[in-house]
């Protein structure tokens, strides 16, 4: 095989995994629509899990690409954006009737303009950190703890999402989570690191196990994820983009098209 072929085949490997992490978004939409917000959850989860197998292993390869970069934005925001939205959507907020639809709206509005600001002021693509919290962080933290109302494991402890303190706590932090998305705050990247990426795909996995440990291991990661968005800011270097062609401060992310 020459040289231009195996770089095709090194390519084609994230590409794959892009590719299935595209896929199991769509599925999750489908199965929100049915009503199926267990097996939604769990998809988008896995679409997590390969979303970061695929940046890693593009880098293990030597195999990143401009295309790669490109449509791993298009997996986000209909795996993160997209398929969350309609998960809380049809799982909590259709009872509420035209209110419903704003912070399902809020979610893929906050995440693609987050996307956007990303291919701008990122030009190493996040190695360095981020400028705003990453997508994933919210997208997570509703879809987990939709799935552990849906599982019925604290049905008998009042857990809810449509009334009551938990609704108030868990939809009130998703709120401050989308508008940290477009904020100018630095987070660090920890799934480039492998003694936190291969903990969390195991987590992961543990969704898919017995539902009382799935439940637990869902709320450990949500606790995890409450940690990141408090503290990741605290352990972030600002030397690490320093000179990196940054441009946050200088972005000014809602303005009319016809400003240059």
């Amino acid at each position: 095989m020459n040289k231009n072929g195996k770089n095709h085949l090194k390519a084609g490997v994230p590409f794959s995994l892009s590719a299935a992490g595209l896929l199991a978004g769509f599925f999750s939409i489908l199965k929100s629509a049915e009503g199926d917000f267990v097996s939604a959850a769990r998809l988008i989860m896995l679409a997590m899990v390969l979303d970061g197998l695929d940046g890693n292993i593009a880098r293990w390869l030597k195999a990143t690409s401009l295309f790669g970069a490109e449509f791993d934005t298009f997996v986000d925001i209909t795996c993160f954006g997209v398929a969350p939205a309609v998960l809380a959507y049809e799982a909590v907020f259709r009872h509420f009737g035209p209110w419903g639809i704003i912070l399902p709206s809020l979610l893929v509005i906050m995440g693609a303009a987050r996307l956007a600001r990303f291919r701008i002021v990122n030009p190493d693509r996040g190695q360095d950190g981020y400028v705003g919290l990453p997508i994933t962080i919210a997208a997570g933290w509703i879809t987990l703890f939709i799935f552990v109302e849906s599982s019925d494991v604290l049905i008998e402890t009042g857990f809810s999402l449509t009334h009551g303190p938990w609704s108030l706590f868990v939809w009130g932090i998703s709120l401050v989570m989308l508008l940290l998305e477009i904020s100018t705050i630095r987070y660090p990247k920890l799934t480039k690191d492998p003694v936190f990426f291969f903990p969390a795909v195991l987590l992961v996995a543990m969704i898919f196990a017995w539902p009382p440990v799935a439940v637990a291991t869902s709320l450990l990661i949500c606790l995890s994820g409450l940690v990141f968005v408090t503290v990741g800011p605290l352990a972030f270097s600002p030397d690490s983009v320093a000179g990196k062609g940054d441009k946050s401060e200088e972005l000014v992310v809602f303005r009319s098209s016809g400003e240059r």
